[in-house]
Protein backbone atom coordinates (compact mmCIF):
# COMPACT_ATOMS: atom_id res chain seq x y z
CA UNK A 1 0.00 0.00 0.00
CA UNK A 2 1.41 3.71 -0.90
CA UNK A 3 0.93 6.65 1.14
CA UNK A 4 -0.67 8.09 -1.90
CA UNK A 5 -3.11 7.82 -4.85
CA UNK A 6 -1.83 5.52 -7.08
CA UNK A 7 -3.12 4.42 -10.66
CA UNK A 8 -2.69 0.65 -11.58
CA UNK A 9 -3.08 -0.74 -14.34
CA UNK A 10 -3.54 -4.52 -15.60
CA UNK A 11 -1.81 -5.81 -18.77
CA UNK A 12 -3.29 -8.91 -19.09
CA UNK A 13 -6.53 -6.86 -19.50
CA UNK A 14 -5.09 -4.03 -21.68
CA UNK A 15 -3.68 -6.88 -24.06
CA UNK A 16 -7.08 -8.53 -23.84
CA UNK A 17 -9.04 -5.30 -24.82
CA UNK A 18 -6.24 -4.79 -27.11
CA UNK A 19 -6.57 -8.12 -28.67
CA UNK A 20 -10.52 -8.21 -28.91
CA UNK A 21 -10.33 -4.63 -30.63
CA UNK A 22 -8.03 -5.84 -33.46
CA UNK A 23 -9.35 -9.33 -33.99
CA UNK A 24 -12.59 -6.86 -35.01
CA UNK A 25 -10.95 -4.46 -37.33
CA UNK A 26 -9.21 -7.94 -38.91
CA UNK A 27 -12.99 -9.80 -38.99
CA UNK A 28 -14.07 -6.46 -40.91
CA UNK A 29 -11.11 -6.06 -42.78
CA UNK A 30 -10.51 -2.45 -41.82
CA UNK A 31 -7.14 -0.57 -41.02
CA UNK A 32 -6.79 -0.32 -37.61
CA UNK A 33 -5.19 3.10 -36.46
CA UNK A 34 -5.57 2.97 -32.69
CA UNK A 35 -5.81 6.70 -30.36
CA UNK A 36 -2.90 6.49 -28.38
CA UNK A 37 -3.84 9.14 -26.34
CA UNK A 38 -5.60 7.47 -23.74
CA UNK A 39 -2.34 5.69 -22.43
CA UNK A 40 0.52 8.06 -23.52
CA UNK A 41 2.94 5.05 -22.75
CA UNK A 42 5.67 3.50 -24.63
CA UNK A 43 5.60 0.26 -22.84
CA UNK A 44 1.79 0.06 -23.88
CA UNK A 45 2.21 1.51 -27.00
CA UNK A 46 4.22 -1.25 -27.50
CA UNK A 47 1.74 -3.82 -26.90
CA UNK A 48 -0.13 -2.91 -30.13
CA UNK A 49 3.22 -4.24 -32.47
CA UNK A 50 2.10 -7.20 -31.11
CA UNK A 51 -1.41 -7.29 -33.17
CA UNK A 52 0.06 -5.86 -36.17
CA UNK A 53 -0.38 -2.07 -35.57
CA UNK A 54 1.65 0.09 -37.48
CA UNK A 55 -0.08 3.47 -38.42
CA UNK A 56 -1.27 5.33 -34.74
CA UNK A 57 -3.51 8.18 -34.03
CA UNK A 58 -2.62 10.94 -31.45
CA UNK A 59 -3.70 14.01 -29.57
CA UNK A 60 -0.87 16.31 -30.26
CA UNK A 61 2.24 17.54 -31.60
CA UNK A 62 3.79 16.46 -28.70
CA UNK A 63 2.02 12.95 -28.44
CA UNK A 64 3.46 12.72 -31.81
CA UNK A 65 6.98 12.99 -31.23
CA UNK A 66 7.03 11.13 -28.28
CA UNK A 67 6.17 8.03 -30.24
CA UNK A 68 7.93 9.23 -33.16
CA UNK A 69 10.89 8.49 -30.36
CA UNK A 70 9.85 4.95 -29.75
CA UNK A 71 9.78 3.70 -33.72
CA UNK A 72 6.40 4.78 -34.59
CA UNK A 73 6.40 6.27 -38.21
CA UNK A 74 3.23 6.25 -39.52
CA UNK A 75 1.15 8.61 -37.29
CA UNK A 76 -1.96 10.66 -37.37
CA UNK A 77 -2.43 13.64 -35.26
CA UNK A 78 -6.21 13.82 -34.70
CA UNK A 79 -6.48 17.44 -34.43
CA UNK A 80 -7.15 20.59 -36.83
CA UNK A 81 -3.90 21.55 -38.12
CA UNK A 82 -2.61 24.62 -36.20
CA UNK A 83 -1.02 27.19 -38.30
CA UNK A 84 1.79 28.17 -35.70
CA UNK A 85 3.20 24.61 -35.49
CA UNK A 86 4.53 24.19 -39.07
CA UNK A 87 8.14 23.71 -37.67
CA UNK A 88 6.96 20.83 -35.66
CA UNK A 89 5.01 19.30 -38.53
CA UNK A 90 7.93 19.95 -40.92
CA UNK A 91 10.45 18.14 -38.47
CA UNK A 92 8.55 14.94 -37.49
CA UNK A 93 7.15 14.54 -41.11
CA UNK A 94 10.70 14.34 -42.04
CA UNK A 95 10.96 11.41 -40.45
CA UNK A 96 7.61 9.81 -40.55
CA UNK A 97 3.77 9.37 -42.83
CA UNK A 98 2.50 12.13 -40.73
CA UNK A 99 -1.20 13.17 -41.45
CA UNK A 100 -3.20 15.70 -39.46
CA UNK A 101 -6.99 16.66 -39.61
CA UNK A 102 -8.07 19.86 -41.95
CA UNK A 103 -11.74 21.82 -41.47
CA UNK A 104 -11.16 25.07 -43.95
CA UNK A 105 -9.83 25.78 -47.52
CA UNK A 106 -8.19 28.92 -45.85
CA UNK A 107 -6.03 26.85 -43.15
CA UNK A 108 -4.89 24.45 -46.34
CA UNK A 109 -3.54 27.65 -47.95
CA UNK A 110 -1.99 29.23 -45.00
CA UNK A 111 -0.40 25.64 -43.86
CA UNK A 112 1.03 25.00 -47.77
CA UNK A 113 2.50 28.77 -47.47
CA UNK A 114 4.89 28.10 -44.49
CA UNK A 115 5.21 24.49 -45.10
CA UNK A 116 8.32 22.39 -46.18
CA UNK A 117 7.73 18.85 -46.10
CA UNK A 118 4.84 16.34 -47.72
CA UNK A 119 1.59 15.71 -45.01
CA UNK A 120 -1.45 14.11 -45.37
CA UNK A 121 -4.75 16.06 -44.58
CA UNK A 122 -7.86 13.95 -43.05
CA UNK A 123 -11.00 16.36 -43.61
CA UNK A 124 -12.42 16.28 -40.60
CA UNK A 125 -16.68 15.75 -40.39
CA UNK A 126 -18.95 16.28 -38.07
CA UNK A 127 -21.20 13.67 -37.73
CA UNK A 128 -23.92 16.45 -35.22
CA UNK A 129 -21.76 16.14 -32.43
CA UNK A 130 -20.94 19.80 -32.92
CA UNK A 131 -17.29 19.90 -31.66
CA UNK A 132 -15.59 20.64 -34.69
CA UNK A 133 -15.90 19.41 -38.58
CA UNK A 134 -17.48 20.18 -41.62
CA UNK A 135 -21.13 19.36 -41.36
CA UNK A 136 -21.51 15.56 -43.06
CA UNK A 137 -24.64 17.45 -45.36
CA UNK A 138 -22.28 20.46 -46.60
CA UNK A 139 -20.38 18.19 -49.68
CA UNK A 140 -19.75 21.70 -51.23
CA UNK A 141 -17.41 22.85 -48.40
CA UNK A 142 -16.07 19.48 -48.49
CA UNK A 143 -15.32 19.84 -52.13
CA UNK A 144 -13.35 23.53 -52.09
CA UNK A 145 -11.72 22.13 -48.81
CA UNK A 146 -10.39 18.71 -51.15
CA UNK A 147 -9.66 21.22 -53.85
CA UNK A 148 -7.28 23.28 -51.90
CA UNK A 149 -5.56 20.29 -50.44
CA UNK A 150 -5.00 18.76 -54.58
CA UNK A 151 -4.26 22.21 -55.40
CA UNK A 152 -1.59 22.51 -52.79
CA UNK A 153 2.34 21.96 -52.96
CA UNK A 154 2.97 20.22 -49.66
CA UNK A 155 -0.55 17.92 -49.05
CA UNK A 156 -2.37 15.07 -50.47
CA UNK A 157 -5.86 13.90 -49.21
CA UNK A 158 -5.60 11.14 -46.78
CA UNK A 159 -9.57 11.02 -46.66
CA UNK A 160 -12.01 11.76 -44.38
CA UNK A 161 -11.89 11.61 -39.92
CA UNK A 162 -15.14 11.65 -38.05
CA UNK A 163 -15.78 11.14 -34.39
CA UNK A 164 -18.99 10.30 -32.90
CA UNK A 165 -18.44 11.90 -29.98
CA UNK A 166 -21.86 12.30 -29.02
CA UNK A 167 -22.41 8.13 -28.26
CA UNK A 168 -20.93 9.22 -25.02
CA UNK A 169 -24.41 10.41 -23.80
CA UNK A 170 -25.57 6.60 -24.30
CA UNK A 171 -26.23 4.59 -21.25
CA UNK A 172 -27.10 1.11 -23.02
CA UNK A 173 -25.47 -0.51 -26.25
CA UNK A 174 -28.80 0.09 -28.17
CA UNK A 175 -28.22 3.71 -27.74
CA UNK A 176 -24.63 3.60 -29.01
CA UNK A 177 -26.03 1.47 -32.29
CA UNK A 178 -28.51 4.32 -33.03
CA UNK A 179 -26.04 7.18 -32.85
CA UNK A 180 -23.73 5.29 -34.72
CA UNK A 181 -25.77 4.09 -37.04
CA UNK A 182 -27.38 7.05 -37.71
CA UNK A 183 -23.43 8.89 -38.55
CA UNK A 184 -22.40 5.23 -40.55
CA UNK A 185 -25.40 6.52 -42.63
CA UNK A 186 -24.50 9.43 -43.16
CA UNK A 187 -20.56 8.88 -43.90
CA UNK A 188 -22.21 6.64 -46.43
CA UNK A 189 -23.48 9.30 -48.40
CA UNK A 190 -19.54 10.80 -48.00
CA UNK A 191 -18.14 8.04 -49.76
CA UNK A 192 -21.01 7.76 -52.62
CA UNK A 193 -19.96 11.59 -53.23
CA UNK A 194 -16.32 11.17 -53.10
CA UNK A 195 -15.74 7.30 -53.71
CA UNK A 196 -11.85 7.54 -53.95
CA UNK A 197 -11.17 8.53 -50.57
CA UNK A 198 -10.65 6.45 -47.29
CA UNK A 199 -13.27 6.95 -44.10
CA UNK A 200 -11.71 7.02 -40.14
CA UNK A 201 -14.14 6.27 -37.40
CA UNK A 202 -13.93 5.66 -34.59
CA UNK A 203 -14.89 6.85 -30.94
CA UNK A 204 -14.92 3.81 -28.15
CA UNK A 205 -18.52 3.13 -27.62
CA UNK A 206 -19.66 2.52 -31.24
CA UNK A 207 -16.13 0.65 -32.24
CA UNK A 208 -17.32 -1.66 -28.89
CA UNK A 209 -20.98 -2.71 -29.70
CA UNK A 210 -21.30 -2.46 -33.72
CA UNK A 211 -20.71 -5.54 -36.25
CA UNK A 212 -21.18 -3.66 -38.89
CA UNK A 213 -19.14 -0.17 -39.85
CA UNK A 214 -20.77 0.88 -43.31
CA UNK A 215 -18.69 2.62 -45.50
CA UNK A 216 -15.85 3.11 -43.02
CA UNK A 217 -12.09 1.84 -43.57
CA UNK A 218 -10.18 2.35 -40.82
CA UNK A 219 -11.04 2.46 -36.62
CA UNK A 220 -9.01 4.66 -34.69
CA UNK A 221 -10.41 4.22 -30.80
CA UNK A 222 -8.76 4.81 -27.76
CA UNK A 223 -10.29 4.70 -24.36
CA UNK A 224 -11.05 0.87 -25.12
CA UNK A 225 -7.50 0.44 -24.01
CA UNK A 226 -8.00 0.64 -20.21
CA UNK A 227 -12.27 1.55 -20.63
CA UNK A 228 -13.67 2.89 -17.66
CA UNK A 229 -16.58 3.21 -15.42
CA UNK A 230 -18.27 5.66 -17.51
CA UNK A 231 -18.39 3.13 -20.27
CA UNK A 232 -19.98 0.06 -18.43
CA UNK A 233 -22.80 2.76 -17.92
CA UNK A 234 -22.85 3.52 -21.41
CA UNK A 235 -22.62 -0.06 -22.60
CA UNK A 236 -19.28 -0.82 -23.91
CA UNK A 237 -17.57 -2.61 -21.43
CA UNK A 238 -17.87 -5.20 -18.49
CA UNK A 239 -16.54 -4.22 -15.13
CA UNK A 240 -14.18 -6.70 -15.50
CA UNK A 241 -12.97 -5.43 -18.89
CA UNK A 242 -11.39 -2.24 -17.66
CA UNK A 243 -7.72 -2.28 -16.88
CA UNK A 244 -7.17 0.40 -14.55
CA UNK A 245 -7.70 1.52 -10.82
CA UNK A 246 -6.93 3.79 -8.67
CA UNK A 247 -5.70 3.20 -5.14
CA UNK A 248 -6.39 5.71 -2.45
CA UNK A 249 -5.64 6.23 1.02
CA UNK A 250 -8.46 5.67 3.58
CA UNK A 251 -7.78 9.41 5.49
CA UNK A 252 -10.59 9.97 8.04
CA UNK A 253 -14.32 8.15 8.53
CA UNK A 254 -17.90 10.57 9.58
CA UNK A 255 -20.18 8.44 11.29
CA UNK A 256 -22.73 11.12 11.16
CA UNK A 257 -22.90 11.20 7.43
CA UNK A 258 -21.66 7.57 6.13
CA UNK A 259 -19.01 9.60 4.43
CA UNK A 260 -15.36 8.24 4.09
CA UNK A 261 -12.28 11.23 3.13
CA UNK A 262 -10.06 9.59 0.59
CA UNK A 263 -6.70 11.38 -0.42
CA UNK A 264 -7.70 11.73 -4.25
CA UNK A 265 -8.95 14.86 -5.54
CA UNK A 266 -9.54 16.21 -8.96
CA UNK A 267 -5.94 16.26 -9.50
CA UNK A 268 -6.23 12.89 -9.50
CA UNK A 269 -9.16 11.45 -11.07
CA UNK A 270 -10.27 14.59 -13.17
CA UNK A 271 -13.72 16.45 -12.52
CA UNK A 272 -15.47 14.22 -15.21
CA UNK A 273 -18.56 12.43 -13.60
CA UNK A 274 -21.41 10.65 -14.67
CA UNK A 275 -24.95 11.17 -13.32
CA UNK A 276 -27.49 8.45 -12.59
CA UNK A 277 -31.07 8.78 -11.30
CA UNK A 278 -30.27 12.76 -10.12
CA UNK A 279 -27.04 11.20 -8.64
CA UNK A 280 -23.43 12.44 -9.35
CA UNK A 281 -20.59 9.57 -9.37
CA UNK A 282 -16.75 10.96 -9.78
CA UNK A 283 -15.82 6.92 -9.50
CA UNK A 284 -16.81 3.95 -8.43
CA UNK A 285 -15.53 2.21 -5.71
CA UNK A 286 -14.50 -1.80 -6.65
CA UNK A 287 -15.69 -3.45 -3.14
CA UNK A 288 -16.88 -6.66 -3.01
CA UNK A 289 -19.49 -5.09 -0.42
CA UNK A 290 -20.36 -2.36 -3.11
CA UNK A 291 -23.65 -1.72 -3.30
CA UNK A 292 -25.55 2.36 -5.02
CA UNK A 293 -25.60 3.71 -1.99
CA UNK A 294 -21.81 4.11 -1.82
CA UNK A 295 -20.26 6.12 -4.82
CA UNK A 296 -17.45 9.12 -5.14
CA UNK A 297 -19.75 11.76 -4.31
CA UNK A 298 -17.23 15.00 -4.26
CA UNK A 299 -14.07 15.74 -5.49
CA UNK A 300 -11.72 19.02 -4.35
CA UNK A 301 -7.59 19.51 -5.40
CA UNK A 302 -6.92 16.70 -3.21
CA UNK A 303 -9.70 15.47 -1.03
CA UNK A 304 -12.10 12.78 -2.38
CA UNK A 305 -15.33 12.27 -0.02
CA UNK A 306 -16.92 8.57 -0.33
CA UNK A 307 -20.40 8.17 0.31
CA UNK A 308 -21.55 4.86 1.99
CA UNK A 309 -23.86 2.33 2.49
CA UNK A 310 -24.38 1.31 6.47
CA UNK A 311 -22.90 -2.16 5.63
CA UNK A 312 -19.67 -0.74 3.52
CA UNK A 313 -18.91 2.20 5.86
CA UNK A 314 -18.57 -0.20 8.93
CA UNK A 315 -16.17 -2.32 6.71
CA UNK A 316 -13.62 0.48 5.58
CA UNK A 317 -11.17 0.78 7.78
CA UNK A 318 -8.81 4.32 8.58
CA UNK A 319 -4.96 3.38 7.54
CA UNK A 320 -6.52 1.55 4.68
CA UNK A 321 -6.44 1.63 0.84
CA UNK A 322 -9.82 1.97 -1.44
CA UNK A 323 -9.69 0.71 -5.08
CA UNK A 324 -11.80 2.87 -7.33
CA UNK A 325 -12.51 2.99 -11.02
CA UNK A 326 -12.19 5.86 -12.26
CA UNK A 327 -15.12 7.50 -14.66
CA UNK A 328 -12.87 8.95 -17.39
CA UNK A 329 -9.94 6.93 -17.80
CA UNK A 330 -7.99 9.07 -20.62
CA UNK A 331 -7.89 12.04 -17.92
CA UNK A 332 -7.20 10.05 -15.11
CA UNK A 333 -3.90 8.58 -16.96
CA UNK A 334 -3.04 12.19 -18.10
CA UNK A 335 -2.97 13.31 -14.67
CA UNK A 336 -1.24 10.60 -12.95
CA UNK A 337 1.50 9.90 -15.07
CA UNK A 338 3.02 6.88 -14.53
CA UNK A 339 1.76 3.13 -14.28
CA UNK A 340 1.95 0.75 -11.41
CA UNK A 341 1.38 -2.86 -11.69
CA UNK A 342 0.68 -5.81 -9.18
CA UNK A 343 3.71 -7.30 -9.76
CA UNK A 344 6.35 -3.98 -8.87
CA UNK A 345 6.58 -2.62 -12.15
CA UNK A 346 6.24 1.12 -13.19
CA UNK A 347 5.14 2.06 -16.80
CA UNK A 348 6.65 5.28 -18.27
CA UNK A 349 4.43 7.62 -19.53
CA UNK A 350 4.40 10.95 -22.07
CA UNK A 351 4.27 13.02 -19.35
CA UNK A 352 6.47 11.79 -16.57
CA UNK A 353 5.96 10.52 -13.00
CA UNK A 354 3.72 12.39 -10.02
CA UNK A 355 3.17 11.68 -6.36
Amino acid sequence: MKPFPTLFVDLDIVRSNIQRMAGKTTDHSLEFRPHFKTHQSHKIGRMFREFGVSGITVSSVKMAEYFLNDGWDDITIAFPANVLATSYYDNIAQQASLKTLIISAEVVRLLDRKMAQEMGLYIEIDPDYGRSGIPVSETDTIQNVLSAIEESEHFYPAGFYCHAGHTYQSRSAEEVKEISSKALGQLQGLKDHFPGLPICFGDTPSCSVLDDFGPADQLSPGNFVFYDWMQVEIGSCSPNEIAVYMECPVIEKFPDRNQVLIHGGAVHFSKDFIEIGGIKSFGEPMLKYLSKETYLKSLSQEHGIIQCSNEVFKKINIGETIQIFPIHSCLTADLMREYHTNDGQVLDHMNGNKL
